[in-house]
């Protein structure tokens, strides 16, 4: 199964990257939302995005907007990853379409319950 890991911060991005092919995942990595949508494209789609929310070019909530809007994409699990975990936060996150939320600093643990959370199969 493929992935997409989406972050400004390339040690971050290599920490989910491991985390996932430890699950058995196929992983690409962009560092913000304009390469994560080209990403997904060139992948002609994924199973799973994971998205930071604060990122220079286009930031994550932005990309996920854009993913919801194209029907080639409206299976894909995506999982919004962000510092920025107020309330307000998390449900504008969930209305533009995220299956589940995760606050940084996560552990790799955390974030691999998470995705095994929303995508059983994983």
């Amino acid at each position: 199964m493929k992935a997409l890991v989406v972050d400004d911060s390339k040690m971050v991005r290599t920490v989910q990257q491991r985390a996932l092919e430890s699950m058995g995942w196929e992983v690409v990595q962009a560092s913000n939302g304009e390469e994560g949508l080209a990403a997904l494209e060139k992948l002609g789609g994924c199973h799973l995005v994971l998205a930071d929310w604060q990122m220079p070019v286009m930031d994550g909530l932005a990309m996920v907007k854009r993913i919801r809007a194209d029907q080639r994409y409206k299976d894909v699990v995506i999982i919004m990853i962000s510092s920025n975990a107020v309330l307000e936060s998390i449900q504008e996150a969930l209305d533009a379409g995220v299956n589940d939320f995760v606050m940084k600093p996560f552990s790799v643990d955390a974030l691999k319950e998470r995705v095994s959370g929303v995508v059983p199969h994983a």
